[in-house]
């Protein structure tokens, strides 16, 4: 296929254009103008302003190539990830409709506990992701004493969530955060047309206070957004967290393995509508847009999960203790220059 992008990766392209045929071109091309009006905004999903000083926690350096159509990494970049599930009794002027429900229901907020981190390195000279699963019981040692990690973003916000990871992994860099809420998660699956995942074996669990429940069979089946978080929520086996962590794995890897299906584009406005809602971050507009054609490029052998090293205790507080040789050998094989 001529590539009238010479700079452009043709595969993308080609993938999307011979799926839709005509219609692929159209479609495509309305893609292209989302994409460009993107790559010039400033910060898009940024919902709460940073300080300077929290500023300066991320890396200032640019790791984007703008000398081609779309922009591209230049560099390896490590993007934190939290999902956050906020309730209302976490937020105290949530909407009175959610004070009202009778139960704690969920808040399209980003000020809570981080349930879910995860450390992302994307890498443009291997082309392979990277990511690694933090235990939201992790013990970490803050000015005030021992603390579970998860507690950083609720006292200090994404900046001190970034600090504390950092220190956990040898003081390696922090390029961005991004954080998404339970409820953005959810529209997000829906808005992605779902996700076919294989279920090791049957969930169930029930919370009313939370309204919460969970019932789901083993075996291969796809998924809507209701049902992946029951998958991505229930902790309630012989390895709690830890059995939570790998059923998150399982989802990014089906999502992995879905690629980018042209159908897609048809629920692009959806999509964009999920996520200008649902998720916060201080990636700027090139920066997504690089990132974004970085996963569509990337293959399921290239992309290597792993959860931090360490053990669990639970002498009074449970904690997820650290394994600092490990995490050495691990930080120096997978997020170091090589």
């Amino acid at each position: 296929m001529w590539n009238p992008f010479p700079n452009v990766k043709i595969h993308w392209w080609r993938r999307l254009l011979l799926g839709f045929g005509f219609g692929g071109v159209v479609l495509v091309s309305a893609s292209i103008g989302v994409l460009f009006a993107l790559s010039e905004a400033t910060a898009p999903l940024l919902k709460q302003p940073l300080s300077v000083r929290e500023i300066e926690t991320f890396a200032q350096d640019r790791f984007i190539d703008r000398d081609r159509l779309f922009p591209e990494l230049s560099r390896p970049v490590n993007i934190l990830v939290m999902g956050m599930s906020v309730l209302t009794s976490d937020v105290p002027n949530s909407p009175e409709a959610s004070q009202n429900s009778g139960y704690l229901a969920q808040v399209n907020a980003f000020n809570g506990l981080s349930d879910v981190m995860l450390l992302l390195r994307f890498d443009p000279q291997t082309q392979q992701l990277t990511v690694l699963s933090i235990p939201r019981d992790t013990r970490v040692v803050t000015e005030r004493g021992a603390s579970k990690i998860n507690a950083a973003n609720a006292s200090g916000g994404p900046a001190n969530s970034a600090q504390r990871v950092s220190q956990l992994l040898s003081n390696i860099p922090v390029d961005r955060y991004l954080r998404v809420n339970v409820m953005g998660v959810q529209r997000l699956i829906d808005a992605l047309g779902g996700v076919t995942v294989d279920i090791p074996e049957d969930l169930k669990y029930t919370d009313k206070s939370q309204h919460l429940y969970i019932d789901l069979k083993a075996g291969r089946q796809h998924l809507n957004g209701e049902q992946t978080l029951q998958l991505l929520r229930f902790r309630q086996d012989s390895q709690a967290d830890i059995g939570r962590i790998g059923r998150q794995q399982l989802v990014m890897q089906a999502l992995l393995e879905q690629k980018v299906n042209p159908l897609l584009l048809l629920r692009l406005p959806q999509i964009l509508n999920v996520v200008e809602s649902h998720l916060d971050s201080n990636l700027q507009g090139d920066e997504l847009v690089a990132l974004g054609i970085f996963l569509t490029n990337t293959n399921r052998e290239e992309v290597e999960l792993f959860t931090l090293p360490g053990t669990a205790t639970r002498n009074g507080v449970s904690y997820w203790l650290p394994d600092e040789y490990s995490i050495q050998q691990l930080v120096e094989q997978y997020f170091l220059p090589r």
